[in-house]
């Protein structure tokens, strides 16, 4: 089957994913393969995104519980605030804890204590590096913190680190 576009420049189906939920390394939600386009439903299963009790990823919005696989991190930094906090893609705003730049070049940030990966979006992460100063240490409102390289930070855990985890489960 050949794909097609969106207007976002998404695949409307992806016949790669697992069955059930999926979240796109892009921020793109497919139910089945099938690309979640009403964007209300999309907001919602970004505020959603929670984790059980073993850490596994999942959606709740109070009654209903579901599962889902995400491709990389389960949670995008949108923007930040005024003040240099990071508005995440659940609409929570949060101060960030571990910074780190992966192999291919991309911010992410352990957010919500640690339960979860954070990549930033290309605005982000522009915003993010006008923070670095010359000795490649980024100023936040939590203070100054290291800018860590990703292979640095997960050095001798992990050859293939899974985003979607936890921080707790791939950091040293």
């Amino acid at each position: 089957m050949d794909a097609f576009l969106d207007d976002d420049g998404l695949e409307a189906v992806r016949t790669d994913a697992p069955p059930g939920l999926f979240l796109s390394r892009r921020g793109a939600w497919y139910h089945d393969g099938d690309r979640v386009k009403h964007a209300g439903l999309e907001g919602l299963l970004h505020r959603s995104i929670a984790r059980d009790d073993a850490g596994k990823l999942l959606v709740t919005t109070g009654r209903d519980v579901m599962p889902f696989v995400a491709e990389d991190a389960p949670l995008f930094i949108r923007t930040l605030t005024a003040d240099g906090r990071l508005v995440l893609s659940d609409g929570t705003v949060d101060d960030g804890a571990c910074f780190t730049i992966d192999d291919d070049g991309r911010i992410r940030v352990t957010v919500k204590n640690g339960a979860f990966w954070a990549l930033a979006s290309r605005s982000a992460a522009q915003l993010l590096v006008e923070r670095v100063d010359a000795d490649g240490f980024l100023h936040v409102p939590a203070g100054v913190r290291p800018l860590t390289l990703a292979h640095t930070l997960l050095s001798g855990v992990r050859d293939d680190v899974d985003w979607s985890e936890a921080p707790t489960l791939v950091m040293t």
